[in-house]
């Protein structure tokens, strides 16, 4: 049975909510020192960071991507690093990332710019709206079982 938890943290700018997405999403590198105690069920931050990094995911304020690479490039990097080894039957590794890059397009609205550059403040491409559905898409296709996402 799958069970999902959601959780809204909801703060002031400055309030500290990114800090504590962060820290939920083992995203402490840039932090002096973090008190206190986190465990992913049975695991502990070290273990998640050494052997689990790529199943808890941060999708940061600011999106982040390659300027030049297009929408479909992009969110198919995502969904190929995660492929999982099982599949529908008969379906190739190549057939999975085509279709689930695909289906995240069509969902995000983001299928009519798939040929399009994503883009950067110094490269024209999509939108920000755009660019803030791929940041989405992109960090759904990693497939990671706990995401934390930043607004």
């Amino acid at each position: 049975m799958l069970t999902l938890l959601h959780t809204v943290v909801l703060g002031r700018p400055g309030s500290g909510c990114s800090t504590f997405l962060k820290t939920l999403a083992n995203q402490r590198g840039e932090y002096h020192a973090v008190e206190g105690q986190v465990c992913y069920d049975s695991f502990t931050p070290k273990e998640i960071h050494d052997s689990f990094r790529g199943d808890v995911t941060y999708c940061p304020e600011d999106d982040f991507h390659f300027p030049t690479l297009t929408v479909n490039q992009t969110l198919s990097f995502a969904v190929r690093n995660r492929t999982p080894a099982t599949r529908l039957p008969g379906q190739t590794r190549e057939d999975y990332v085509e279709d689930t890059t695909t289906m995240l397009m069509k969902v995000f609205g983001l299928y009519r710019s798939k040929n399009t550059l994503v883009g950067n403040v110094q490269i024209q491409g999509v939108s920000g709206g755009e660019r803030k559905r791929v940041s989405i898409a992109e960090n759904l296709g990693c497939a990671g079982s706990l995401g934390a996402w930043d607004k």
